[in-house]
């Protein structure tokens, strides 16, 4: 039996309270040989109703409230990235760069809200949000440090770019990656939905030929004149 503890207990108790009198009335037992019997009895029945989980196992209400506890926490770094690359995408002068942050920070932004509807999914994109996102912001304020300087170094500013374009291109994959279950339930609805498709189909009658008399001609009726 698996009982809850407070359920355990309760019985586990009342099995105690009835073996004490019969230990010392029935069997005429010491008093103390009673207590320690009916002790015994408490314990053994409370592991017998509570027996079947392993000690230090999770059930899934325990779990299901570790993952949103940790997806919570995943998202407060990764709101925080967010509002950096926000700040900074103001900043920025080159247009193209621009619209290269505005990129990362609505796909960023994206993922946010969807581990935010669910947090059990914060684990599949936890790289992003802890690592991606933090640099992606960096990077963006580094490229505006460069935009500052009197001679920007060229190679640094070919280097930051290339990162940021990398970037994007990861962000997109760990936002659909987040769909992936969606589109793996799409895939298994048409299968389904065609195979029946096909197989009723198949077994449909096909529709009669319209019959014409030997030596007859099909005619079209001309409406009647008044």
């Amino acid at each position: 039996m698996n009982l809850s503890r407070g359920t355990a207990t309760l019985l586990a108790a009342v099995a105690a309270a009835l073996a004490f009198p019969a230990a010392a009335i029935g069997f005429d037992l010491p008093l103390w040989l009673a207590a320690v019997l009916s002790t015994g009895v408490a314990g053994g029945s409370y592991l017998v109703l509570h027996a079947g989980r392993k000690p230090g196992a999770l059930d899934d209400g325990a779990l299901a409230d570790a993952l949103n506890q940790t997806g919570r926490g995943l998202l407060a770094d990764a709101s925080a990235a967010l509002d950096r690359l926000k700040r900074i995408h103001a900043q920025v002068r080159d247009p193209q760069m621009r619209g290269q942050i505005a990129d990362l920070f609505t796909t960023g932004q994206k993922v946010v809200a969807d581990v935010r509807a669910d947090p059990s999914k914060a684990m599949a994109v936890r790289r992003l949000l802890t690592f991606y996102l933090p640099n992606a912001a960096s990077l963006a304020e580094g490229w505006v440090a460069l935009e500052g300087r009197a001679i920007p170094s060229p190679e640094r500013m070919t280097q930051t770019a290339g990162t940021l374009r990398a970037l994007t291109e990861a962000f997109h994959r760990f936002s659909d990656d987040l769909a992936l279950p969606q589109m793996q339930t799409l895939d298994i609805d048409l299968k389904v939905v065609n195979d029946a498709l096909k197989a009723d189909l198949a077994d449909a009658a096909p529709l009669p030929s319209p019959q014409i008399a030997s030596g007859a001609t099909p005619s079209l009726a001309s409406p009647k004149g008044g």
